[in-house]
């Protein structure tokens, strides 16, 4: 996809969604009672509003089907980054999975389960770590990979900034990384993407007003770990 000035509109447009829905999630968050109360494992000091990652995950995903999907479709004649649908279909699950975590408080082996499902979509459509000459060594490396970074987000979650902050890094570099292969679609997903999490840290940076919760933070962490499939 040959990168222009229109492009970019995508960026932009995460960033300014997830500025604009942000502090509308967090009323209807205070509003009917999903808020963090402080605990000896967070470092926040008042309830602090949840649910951040609904207005992440709704950034990503309009910014990807208005600005990105149709403009490679037009390029092309076709769409040619398959694999970005698997990813952004796989993470959208996540993203459920998570939510209902916030609201009904499942047990970790419930929302291991929903890891396992994502991740057995992601392999299906071919998208596996391949270090070694076993398919199904591959494959157990590869669930690993995705459980293992999607928790690790999400076990970040309890400080002001710290698990946007490291995922907005960490999108970064994958983008550069994208863009020395020559991956463009892929590289201004992952800038996409960034934007968004730019615009969530304005509200979740110290002093925090809101918190991603399980449903962005198993998003976050999910799609990172899938994106990083599709360059290796």
């Amino acid at each position: 996809m040959p990168f222009r000035s229109l492009n970019f509109l995508a960026v932009a447009a995460s960033a300014v969604l997830a500025l604009a829905l942000t502090p509308l999630v967090r009323a209807l968050a205070r509003r009917y009672g999903m808020v963090a109360k402080p605990k000896t494992d967070r470092w926040h000091k008042k309830p602090t509003a949840m649910l951040g990652g609904v207005s992440i995950w709704l950034a990503v995903v309009l910014s990807y089907l208005v600005f990105i999907r149709p403009a490679t479709t037009q390029d092309w004649g076709h769409f040619p980054g398959s694999f970005l649908d698997v990813v952004m279909g796989a993470s959208s699950f996540l993203f459920l999975v998570g939510l209902a975590d916030d609201f009904l408080h499942t047990k970790p082996y419930q929302k291991l389960i929903g890891q396992v499902m994502g991740s057995a979509f992601i392999i299906y459509y071919g998208l596996a770590l391949p270090w070694t000459n076993y398919s199904a060594l591959n494959v157990a490396l590869t669930i690993f990979w995705l459980i293992g970074i999607t928790n690790a987000i999400n076990l970040l979650d309890n400080m002001d900034g710290l698990a946007s902050g490291i995922a907005i890094i960490a999108s970064g570099f994958l983008a550069l990384s994208f863009l020395a292969t020559g991956q463009l679609t892929e590289a201004l997903m992952l800038a996409t993407f960034a934007g968004a999490l730019l615009g969530f840290l304005v509200y979740n940076s110290s002093p925090a007003s809101i918190f991603m919760g399980d449903c962005g933070s198993m998003f976050i962490g999910f799609f990172l770990a899938s994106s990083a499939l599709v360059n290796v």
